[in-house]
């Protein structure tokens, strides 16, 4: 028979194991473009990187307010290499990487939500967030897709790149441009989508 001693010690284990969240995870949050690197598609008149930091903040703070770990390939409007992006998210443990972009179309009608994944193992967050977007965005759907992008192919981590709206089209570049309020949307409905998939 156990002592008294004994059984105590392993029920103080085994609720410490329940109440013990696992290892923190990271959030590798990856704002595209920036610097000379303006973003989007030749002509197009809204750039891109202003709108991909805000967004890239933003959801480092809703994040943050979760209590989950936030790393920024950029905090500011200056350049980034893609392959100091994928640097600085390959050195996490326990991390994704989330890259904040938007679409860009000579076809100012075209419009939707993409989300990009290249390995496996990134897919299920993909779609997680994904259909956060779609659900915040009301946009057309055009789909979770896998490409080769180089800063989800060259990252050892979960990694998916996602594009919220084409700033090429106008109604949307003016959602985009002249509501912050939107822009919070989109980046409470990336983190949605993250911690639907981990928490």
């Amino acid at each position: 028979m156990k002592s008294p001693g004994l059984l105590f010690a392993l029920v103080l284990t085994a609720v410490l194991c329940i109440a013990l969240p696992a290892k923190a995870l990271t959030v590798v949050v990856d704002a595209g473009h920036g610097g000379q690197d303006r973003g989007g598609a030749p002509g197009q008149r809204v750039a891109e990187k202003p709108y991909t930091l805000d967004v890239a903040l933003r959801l480092a703070s809703t994040l943050r307010a979760n209590g989950i770990r936030v790393v920024l390939t950029r905090e500011g409007d200056y350049f980034v290499g893609l392959r100091q992006r994928c640097d600085i998210a390959n050195a996490q443990r326990n991390a994704v990487f989330v890259s904040v972009h938007f679409n860009g179309a000579p076809r100012i009608a075209a419009d939707g939500v993409e989300t990009y994944y290249y390995s496996s193992q990134s897919a299920a967050l993909a779609a997680s967030v994904h259909r956060r977007l779609l659900a915040a965005t009301g946009l057309e759907d055009r789909h979770v897709r896998r490409r080769g992008f180089f800063v989800i192919r060259r990252t050892v981590i979960p990694s998916i790149l996602v594009e919220p709206g084409f700033l090429s089209n106008p109604q949307t570049a003016e959602r985009v441009s002249g509501s912050p309020a939107f822009r919070q949307r989109l980046a409470d409905a990336i983190a949605r989508g993250i911690m639907d998939r981990f928490q």
